[in-house]
């Protein structure tokens, strides 16, 4: 193979409109966000943000109702589930959420008397087979 064939299989797998399926794992974050997503707007949320990044970590969803910002953590689980994912959110994923919510308060201006802020833990246990998804929300989790 000369150095010009290489380089084309090269573009073309790099540049391929066809993507490779995403991992099993990413697959249930997405189906659990969109789930959270789902579970919020039908209790009057607006959603202000999804998977908002920084350096230091990332928020999945950032929420808002009746003068309240939430950081919303959420943590999707396969049937049947061996640990609570509430106890997946450990001190470090904790102080990485709050670094990363003083970045999103900072970066939008909303260091403001008239707004309070919290941070929610959605947990999502979705079963197998395309069963519809249990979601719990628990509020000012940490």
């Amino acid at each position: 193979m000369n150095l010009l064939h290489g380089i084309r299989l090269f573009v073309r797998r790099v540049f391929s409109s066809t993507q490779p399926p995403s991992p099993p794992r990413q697959e249930l974050g997405r189906r659990g966000e969109d789930e959270a997503l789902r579970y919020l707007k039908a209790r009057g949320y607006r959603i202000l943000e999804r998977n908002f990044r920084w350096t230091g970590g990332e928020i999945d969803l950032v929420a808002f109702k009746e003068g309240v910002i939430s950081f919303v953590e959420v943590r999707a689980r396969t049937e049947p589930v061996q640990l609570d994912p509430l106890l997946t959110v450990t001190p470090l994923k904790q102080q990485r959420l709050v670094r990363t919510a003083n970045r999103y308060i900072a970066t939008h201006n909303l260091d403001r008397q008239d707004v309070a802020f919290r941070f929610d833990v959605l947990t999502v246990r979705c079963p197998p087979g395309g069963a519809p998804a249990e979601v719990e929300h628990i509020e000012d989790a940490f």
